[in-house]
């Protein structure tokens, strides 16, 4: 692909963004996501066949974000419940924090959350892949039980999601310390190896 080609629809990406954020993801239009871009609807068009198209290719563009920053959380950790625990942190803040995906849940849910959760969907599969490799790679250490790494990395993303689509009850995941603290004693805690007596 020619570089500027794909400059032009990162630029484009962009400027949905901040139209979705602005105005809601159904009353946004292609007229709005060009006007906002600088360009001409047909530069918008020679992109994104319509507006699913760019909602579709805005969050794979976020996927790819979200496992580095997956990634990123995880490097800094010395043992495999750590990794899980950063990793699960920064997963709910991404969530939580992502101004498109949150506005798109509280405004426009019948739009976005059915992308946002499909099995299928870039960020639950890139979510799936990230855990189970974290906890795969604990399981052959020794340090968490002997698990199928698939099973236990679709609880830890369905808990992730859960922070995301539904009210917060007890634990108060935009707080860190607490996040982190639940990560510790729920999360990776219940996929440590027991000490043996």
């Amino acid at each position: 692909m020619d570089p500027t080609r794909r400059d032009r629809r990162e630029d484009l990406l962009v400027a949905a963004a901040r139209r979705f954020v602005a105005d809601g993801l159904r009353r946004t239009t292609m007229e709005d996501i060009a006007r906002e871009a600088g360009a001409g609807k047909a530069t918008l068009y020679r992109h994104f066949a319509n507006k699913d198209a760019v909602i579709d290719a805005l969050l794979e563009r976020e996927a790819q974000r979200f496992e580095r920053v997956l990634e990123q959380a995880a490097a800094g950790e010395t043992d495999a419940a750590g990794r899980i625990e950063a990793t699960f942190v920064a997963a709910v803040a991404f969530f939580v924090e992502h101004p498109v995906l949150t506005r798109g849940r509280d405004e426009e849910p019948g739009l976005l959350l059915p992308r946002i959760m499909a099995d299928g969907g870039p960020l639950v599969a890139r979510g799936l892949e990230r855990f189970g490799q974290l906890i795969a790679e604990g399981v052959a250490s020794g340090e968490l039980r002997a698990v199928d790494p698939r099973a236990a990395a679709e609880v830890v993303v369905r808990l992730v999601l859960s922070y995301f689509s539904l009210p917060p009850m007890y634990v108060g995941v935009d707080d860190p310390d607490e996040a982190r603290a639940f990560a510790h004693a729920l999360v990776a805690g219940g996929l440590r190896r027991r000490p043996t007596s």
